[in-house]
């Protein structure tokens, strides 16, 4: 009896999921941002070594004319379009987010951002902010003796 309950609940989880799947696909698929109805933000991920902090955006398909990085005031923002180069007449699955993207990162480093670099490559733009080095200012105390 347990089981039967419980396949019962996973059936439910999953018919849930496609109709959340099926009125994504109607709102432009992917997360919805500010006021654009049809953008889509792609996975990212963000870490840091030792010596930069790096962005990696999943965004497959993309010619370098199809996007844009901008980093400005602390904020690494990646833009851009991918279109369906397929016309579908019927589809049964759809699940790659096409149209007008944006991702935007916080960087809470001090970054050189003369030394920014990106390299695209197997679908992956990898962004790397190197860390620029917070030197300790000394401030030299002069003593002035009072005067008698």
């Amino acid at each position: 009896m347990y089981e039967s309950r419980k396949q019962g609940a996973g059936e439910f989880d999953t018919m849930f999921k496609e109709f959340d799947r099926f009125f994504d696909s109607l709102s432009g698929t992917g997360r919805l941002l500010g006021s654009r109805p049809h953008s889509w933000s792609p996975p990212t991920d963000v870490y840091a070594t030792d010596r930069c902090v790096v962005v990696r955006v999943e965004i497959g398909g993309m010619r370098k004319e199809d996007f844009s990085i901008v980093f400005d005031k602390g904020v690494l923002t990646v833009s851009g379009s991918r279109r369906d180069p397929s016309d579908k007449l019927a589809y049964q699955r759809l699940e790659i987010a096409y149209g007008d993207f944006v991702t935007q990162v916080h960087v809470p480093w001090a970054v050189d951002a003369t030394g920014i670099e990106a390299e695209y490559n197997l679908g992956f733009l990898h962004v790397k902010l190197p860390k620029r080095t917070i030197e300790e200012t000394r401030i030299p105390v002069k003593f002035i003796e009072e005067a008698d």
